[in-house]
């Protein structure tokens, strides 16, 4: 309160100000983070047994069927490195889920202090 009286400052629009940045930085965000979700493939990974012996492969949906790729062995470097992308591709869609919560909660303050 004292800062607003002597130095004349409007604390809604300094406040109005920093939201916008902070929604702006979040939209850039998610933004890099869907370009990243991109590099990775999409699909569930399941191991299949055939004849005694297990092999990887990625499923996902494409419209009204399923495809299946196969990955290979079950113990391979092919299925680590499936594994390995599987959750980097999770951890970048949650990451992308909480951005979008925050955005709401962003969008709801700045509704508080004016339109932007």
């Amino acid at each position: 309160m004292l800062y607003t009286f002597i130095y004349n400052i409007d604390m809604d629009s300094v406040l109005k100000g920093v939201l916008e940045e902070e929604l702006e930085r979040n939209l850039q965000k998610q933004r890099v983070f869907c370009n990243e979700l991109t590099k990775y493939p999409k699909g569930s990974l399941v191991v299949v047994k055939v004849h005694g012996d297990q092999y990887l492969y990625r499923k996902f949906r494409d419209g009204n069927k399923i495809v299946s790729i196969y990955v290979g062995p079950a113990k391979s470097a092919e299925t680590k490195k499936a594994y390995e992308d599987r959750d980097k591709y999770l951890k970048l869609k949650q990451d992308i889920r909480d951005l979008k919560e925050e955005e709401k909660k962003i969008r709801k303050a700045v509704k508080i202090y004016g339109k932007i």
